[in-house]
């Protein structure tokens, strides 16, 4: 059988789980026999394909741990009066080792088979059996998710056991409990040094026309594999080299400058302005200040940046990574079990998060943050119901259809990474533009009539900032520093339109106004009065970082990043304070009678890690 096509049909869901037997039986899971003859695998460029795609098929059955670590163990999510024992353990952070949900065993499973591929490609280039440019993907690619793997564990147990070598018996996985661990510190650097000079380092882990670039059942392959921006970006972060974690998140920001399709240009992961309503991803109303009007449509505003197929112009603006799920293949959607009616209803949105949305007000005057309507919904019984998981398709997904996706990186959170970045490299103006309402809003300098026009020294425009402009009555201006930190959103239509230009920022397409902070001042616009100027930002790093993580709840919750957020934050300030009076607030609005105790336990850093043990 032709194995590429085998793969090509049975892909979505697992990602080809069921190829794993023929495959890749050896690396992937514990058989009977636990030695297979090399000489019946990687042999083909078939033979590699099927085993990087065998390996996010594993990838696949992480979901359901990534969210829960990262999610419930944080402020955004809560246990429900379904929730089993375990999860309750989970949220009041006093886990058990017989905790199946902390169990590490499935990480090293996919480690296990990323460290098997990666070895045997480069045998398979050595012999001639890849070409160069095959083994550069392919290495790359399984380098970074096994990276991303690692960080996971990381972060979540605090010392883990680091392998980069071939396991010939995938019965060694039991050993690990008594193997040596690597501190966090310290995987962190040894990350850093396994990713750092990878020889293919593209947005997209394979170029159009490779063999694992297809569609399938109405989803293309190309978003199913790590993202390297973000992966790479986000090591940087926690080493506290924030130059070099916004250029990786640039590269997710702009990785389709070069695209000569305008759309695709001026669209694509700028989290910005659509122009007409079959593109507009923006939180919108219907009746300007109707709160009843708001868009809530799978096909239309906000809410259909998580719609079904991944086919999709809203989509494809917006995800960077994401591993689609399939009824016919195991396991399926995990989030309909733990989150849905139609499943165990386990998991909700705290009460907590629900209030943050709710506490603020839209820049028509609704009292409320529409991001929340649009990620949960109160259904007839009063139950609060995380709706990003599972209702984002036109058929109901239940038990019986557990299709939907486990959506794991966007533009919105390489945008807030990116800002976090820059602020605490001292370029706390590029970051208050992406959070707030854009490059262009922040900076538009006014009309300019002549080419000659100049700024005076100790304007806002510093010395070393170089203007944009072509000399025209109604360009807009906008500043520009070196890379990583210029974009050029110049906007006249009929001269020139800068990529950036449709940028209106994470707050400005949620329809919330720009925060205001005492060290901002604007003053007049400049000769025909086009705009105001920002003359004067001396906004404290700190202050801005927390508004950027209270965003990134607003933005991103349920989506698996808010405990590395505050964790990171805690750690770099050495603040165990700012972590563990989230986690408090979370409990003790849900009249939680634990909720000090866990305090007092979550302001010792050494408490927030999960206890380490293969079971």
């Amino acid at each position: 059988m032709d194995m590429i096509r085998f793969l090509k049909s049975f892909l979505i869901g697992t990602i080809c789980t069921s190829i794993l037997a023929i495959s890749c039986s050896k690396t992937l899971d514990i058989q009977p026999e636990d030695k297979l003859d090399r000489t019946l695998m990687y042999n083909t460029l078939a033979d590699a394909d099927a085993a990087v795609l065998g390996i996010y098929g594993q990838f696949a059955a992480l979901g359901d741990k990534y969210i829960l670590w990262n999610e419930l163990r944080a402020d955004l999510v809560d246990v429900t009066r379904n929730a089993n024992p375990y999860l309750q353990q989970l949220s009041n952070h006093e886990v058990t080792q017989d905790n199946p949900y902390v169990d590490p065993t499935s990480f090293y499973k996919v480690i296990f088979s990323c460290n098997d591929a990666l070895y045997n490609f480069k045998i398979m280039e050595r012999e001639g059996k890849l070409s160069n440019e095959e083994y550069n993907q392919r290495y790359s690619d399984i380098m970074v998710l096994r990276t991303w793997l690692y960080l996971q564990l990381g972060i979540h147990f605090g010392e883990i056991p680091y392998l980069d070598t071939n396991i010939e018996d995938v019965s060694q996985i039991k050993e690990l409990n008594n193997m040596p661990k690597t501190k966090f510190e310290a995987l962190i650097d040894i990350l850093i040094n396994d990713v750092k000079d990878l020889p293919y380092t593209e947005y997209f882990a394979y170029p159009t026309g490779s063999s694992l670039i297809f569609t399938t059942d109405g989803y293309n392959t190309n978003k199913i594999f790590a993202n390297k921006p973000h992966v790479i970006g986000e090591l940087y972060l926690w080493k506290g080299n924030y130059l070099e974690a916004a250029r990786w998140y640039k590269k997710a920001l702009t990785a389709e400058d070069k695209n000569t399709n305008v759309s695709i240009q001026f669209n694509h992961n700028r989290v910005g302005w659509f122009d007409n309503a079959d593109a507009n991803i923006q939180v919108s109303f219907a009746r300007g200040q109707e709160g009843a009007s708001l868009v809530n449509s799978l096909t239309e505003g906000w809410r259909s940046l998580f719609a079904l197929p991944n086919t999709n112009r809203h989509w494809n603006s917006e995800w960077n990574w994401s591993i689609p799920y399939h009824n016919s293949f195991a396991p399926g959607n995990p989030f309909i079990e733990l989150a849905s009616k139609e499943g165990n209803y386990q998991i909700k949105p705290s009460q907590k998060s629900m209030d943050l949305w709710n506490s603020k007000t839209n820049i028509n005057g609704i009292p409320w943050d529409a991001r929340g309507k649009l990620s949960y919904t109160v259904d007839a019984a009063g139950d609060p119901v995380i709706t990003k998981y599972t209702d984002n398709s036109t058929s109901t997904l239940t038990l019986l259809n557990k299709g939907g996706q486990w959506n794991i990186a966007r533009a919105a959170g390489a945008h807030l990474r990116f800002a976090e970045a820059a602020n605490r490299d001292g370029h706390g103006r590029v970051a208050y533009a992406l959070l707030n309402n854009g490059i262009k809003s922040t900076f538009y300098y006014g009309g300019f009539t002549s080419n000659n026009t100049t700024l005076a020294p100790g304007s806002f425009f510093e010395l070393e900032s170089q203007i944009s402009h072509q000399g025209f009555g109604n360009d807009r201006v906008t500043y520009s520093e070196s890379s990583p930190y210029h974009f050029d959103a110049r906007d006249n239509q009929y001269i020139v339109r800068g990529v950036w230009y449709r940028n209106v920022g994470v707050r400005g397409r949620a329809m919330l106004p720009a925060l205001q902070f005492p060290g901002i001042k604007y003053g007049p616009g400049t000769a025909n009065n086009y705009g105001s100027v920002m003359i004067e930002y001396n906004v404290p790093i700190a202050d801005l970082e927390d508004k950027i993580i209270e965003e990134a709840a607003l933005e991103l919750a349920f989506e698996g990043g808010r405990w590395s957020d505050l964790m990171r934050i805690a750690r770099r300030r050495n603040d165990p304070s700012f972590l563990a009076e989230k986690v408090y607030e979370k409990l003790s609005k849900a009249n939680n009678p634990k909720a000090a105790e866990v305090r007092s336990k979550l302001m010792n850093m050494s408490n927030w890690y999960l206890p380490f043990k293969i079971q």
